[in-house]
């Protein structure tokens, strides 16, 4: 078992990362004083891991609870957020009492901030299911949407402990796993060139959770995470440099029928293309190797037109990064190296055409 222990303002907490983790929870919780357990996960996860998980809590002697949501950011409502808080009162849920987030960055979210929320905080367990969640279980921040806006209405809440189970990835589609090795792809332009280097190697045609060695680099883009954390917690500095990729990522989730690492990914590319154009070194990260590795891995490469564009822009204006109508991105000096870099719309929409423009020809 790999243990990281992640030092913040707020709190201090453990990451447990293994295989298997899941059936060990009453060792891993015994020395835990909760009154009862209410996992919140939803229908797909619930088919896979809710008996197993029960098992094992029902090995203590804690009450256990669960509720389970539809997957899927629709979840990340007022609505369903008001259905759980009623469901705690129902039970008789008291503050000694610990939420456990089954599942992916959806149910990490919406689970945290009922949790973060519930008689002004109670306990709170991240487990998360998806390689995605990597990212999202660590660092506290839990929301729900609102108006097609994601993670608008929330709060900073970090975890009791995140118990990440890395058996629970081997149940994921391609798609939930190029979804979430966005992320990690991310971490690496970010903050670590070697790390990835590493991805570009040991998932040079797929992404592949099950190899020998995908932990270890599971583990050094949790690390990254974790660094960050811990030297700005409540996102007053370098932890906007998490951000990379997501300005425009986030916008595009909210109006295509793509994933969120799927957006990212996009985002990233255009992040690369912008740190290019602005401190003039084209085609350093930008590269066609970078470009072809990503096709290699099957993620979509020509998200969006020219006929997004307003809408685009108009969905990162109301970003919680924007400031007095500029759209603040993070760029690369070089990879390892992240800044922050505010822009007037104007300026992005013809960047954005620009981009597209390459892109176009690039893959045409």
């Amino acid at each position: 078992m790999k243990t990281l222990t992640v030092k913040a303002s707020h709190k201090t907490y453990s990451i447990l990362l293994d295989k298997g983790l899941r059936h060990h929870l009453d060792v891993i919780l015994k020395d835990q004083q909760y009154s009862q357990v209410v996992i919140i996960t939803d229908e797909q996860v619930a088919h896979h891991y809710l008996e197993e998980v029960l098992a094992s809590l029902y090995k203590t002697s804690l009450n256990v609870h669960y509720y389970i949501i539809k997957p899927g950011e629709q979840s990340k409502s007022f609505t369903v957020y008001e259905d759980i808080q009623r469901y705690l009162l129902s039970q008789h849920v008291d503050r000694n009492s610990a939420i456990l987030a089954l599942g992916g960055g959806v149910v990490g979210d919406l689970a945290g901030f009922v949790a973060a929320t519930y008689m002004r905080g109670v306990p709170f367990i991240q487990m998360p299911t998806t390689l995605l969640a990597h990212d999202s279980s660590i660092g506290g921040k839990v929301a729900i949407n609102l108006v097609n806006t994601k993670n608008i209405i929330g709060s900073f809440y970090p975890p009791d402990m995140v118990l990440y189970d890395t058996e629970t990835l081997y149940t994921l589609n391609k798609q939930e796993l190029r979804s979430g090795f966005a992320e990690m792809v991310k971490h690496g332009f970010i903050a670590d060139a070697k790390l990835l280097e590493q991805l570009k190697q040991m998932m040079a045609f797929s992404i592949n959770p099950i190899i020998d060695g995908f932990d270890e680099l599971l583990l050094r883009s949790i690390r990254i995470k974790q660094e960050i954390v811990e030297k700005d917690e409540s996102e007053s500095g370098i932890r906007k440099h998490l951000n990379f990729g997501h300005t425009l990522g986030h916008a595009i989730e909210a109006i295509k029928p793509y994933t969120h690492g799927e957006s990212v990914m996009y985002g990233i590319l255009f992040n690369l293309f912008l740190s290019e154009q602005i401190n003039g070194t084209e085609n350093r990260l930008l590269t066609d190797s970078l470009i072809d590795w990503l096709r290699q891995l099957d993620y979509p490469l020509s998200l969006i037109s020219d006929n997004d564009v307003d809408v685009l822009i108009e969905k990162m204006l109301n970003d919680k990064k924007t400031i007095n109508q500029n759209i603040h991105f993070i760029l690369l000096k070089e990879i390892g190296k992240p800044y922050i870099q505010s822009m007037p719309t104007p300026k992005i929409k013809q960047y954005l055409y620009d981009f597209m423009e390459k892109m176009y020809k690039r893959n045409g």
